[in-house]
């Protein structure tokens, strides 16, 4: 099996594309397919949502992409016992220097030949700031009604269920295969995700009816979770991911799984959907169709990395206010991930435009008083310039009048990451026919 993860790469890198090089033109989005499904998918608010620390999403964020965390980071989960207990005994390790996107690939590739992916976990913003939200699809006959994380930072479609350890369910919704007449056990199939350090969830896979929006595929691969480490069942909301990525990065093992849009994607009026996140308020994803009303102006759009399963693109710079900076970044566009995660070059240039800004160094992250005037920050991506209102960059109150800002350093993982705090202000197109991602602006609550 592992001469076959190897091959879809080799596959990939004999199309034509180099890593590490993108494709000079975007193509045009060819017409919509007659007779092509399109619909959309609301996000469902959790009512009773009490929020992570900022702290928390910290960490998340690292134990997603990052094999070993930092030493500040490390010594941040010894020194609190809450963390301890969260997250276990995190591994020393020092910051990754910025990378080239051929060591990006051999990182994630080692961990996908294993039979496991470093992935992405939700992590949401301080009740302060905003709620949970989750997208609802049906598996089973009849339809079983779940509740997913919707995750462009992955590619496995996992669910808690009957089958998962029961002192690892906390009130999740459980989907059970046995009252589904449409389920089909994959015999010898499993699977695995290791999120960074510790984390983890594993188990089974099944075959069967799944329906989201007006689509439905009869034989989709549901990853049954059995085993799912402490900091990952504490969300009582959610039931599991919905992986959006390229399918080439599924954990199923020995046999690869297709993505739920991999197997729609020629079903939809167009290859594509579209994400309309807001702030305090449920968003939107649209299936197979653009909708002009969501956005102003025009959308720009930039090819991503073909070579790379994940939805990364490439920036070219950035301004914090009215001071503009060239910065080249690879950056992963993921609805998984709350923080805005860059280099600590930005970060440090952002906040020291911020008065009475600091490091915390109980926390490791950038605090700013709560009554600050947070300026706005730009960031270009191809011919696009994208803004972040500096009212947005406020992630919650630590205590008194100290907030958590919501850009944060991305220096100990081998790329950065455009999570809700930046993509909360865009509207943005993921367009997986023409391996590409689209930038909007749209009307903002400031």
């Amino acid at each position: 099996m592992k001469a076959t993860i190897a091959a879809i790469v080799l596959a990939l890198l004999a199309e034509g594309a180099v890593v590490g090089e993108r494709v000079d033109a975007a193509p045009q989005a060819p017409a919509p397919r007659t007779n092509g499904r399109s619909f959309t998918l609301h996000q469902v608010v959790n009512n009773n949502f009490q929020g992570h620390d900022g702290p928390t999403s910290f960490l998340r964020a690292h134990f997603k992409y990052a094999q070993k965390l930092p030493d500040y980071l490390s010594k941040l989960v010894e020194i609190n016992p809450n963390f301890r207990i969260k997250f276990g005994a995190a591994s020393q390790g020092k910051c990754y220097p910025e990378v080239t996107l051929w060591q990006v690939l051999s990182l994630l590739l080692t961990s996908i030949i294993a039979g496991e992916q470093v992935g992405t976990v939700e992590a949401n913003p301080s009740p302060l700031v905003d709620t949970e939200y989750a997208v609802e699809i049906g598996i089973g006959t009849p339809p079983q009604r779940i509740r997913l994380n919707l995750d462009t930072g992955s590619s496995d479609f996992w669910v808690f269920s009957t089958d998962t350890t029961p002192s690892m369910v906390h009130d999740q919704g459980l989907y059970n295969a046995n009252k589904s007449t449409t389920s089909h056990f994959l015999t010898g199939e499993s699977w695995k995700i290791k999120y960074g350090d510790n984390a983890s969830a594993s188990g089974y896979v099944y075959t069967d009816r799944v329906q989201i929006g007006e689509t439905y595929v009869d034989t989709q691969a549901v990853q049954v979770a059995v085993n799912v480490t402490e900091d990952l069942s504490e969300d009582k909301f959610v039931s599991g991911i919905l992986g959006m990525a390229n399918s080439a990065a599924n954990t199923v093992r020995p046999t690869p799984q297709r993505t739920y849009i991999d197997n729609i994607k020629n079903d939809l009026a167009l290859p594509l959907f579209t994400a309309n996140l807001q702030r305090q308020a449920p968003g939107s994803y649209n299936f197979g169709y653009i909708d002009d009303f969501e956005y102003t102006g025009d959308i720009s759009y930039t090819p991503i990395e073909r070579t790379f399963p994940l939805w990364m693109v490439h920036t070219t710079g950035y301004r914090i206010g009215k001071t503009s900076h060239d910065k080249s970044i690879n950056a992963i566009v993921d609805t998984g991930t709350s923080l805005l995660l860059l280099p600590e070059t930005v970060v440090s240039n952002y906040y020291a435009k911020v008065k009475g800004s600091s490091v915390d160094p109980r926390l490791g992250m950038r605090v700013v008083p709560c009554n600050a005037n947070l300026p706005d920050f730009y960031l270009t991506i191809g011919s696009y310039r994208g803004r972040v209102p500096g009212s947005y960059m406020n992630y919650g109150r630590v205590s008194g009048n100290s907030c958590f800002g919501g850009i944060q350093s991305s220096d100990a993982l081998p790329f950065s990451v455009l999570g809700d705090v930046f993509l909360k202000t865009q509207f943005v197109v993921f367009d997986y026919g023409n391996a590409r991602v689209g930038f909007a602006r749209k009307n903002l609550y400031e």
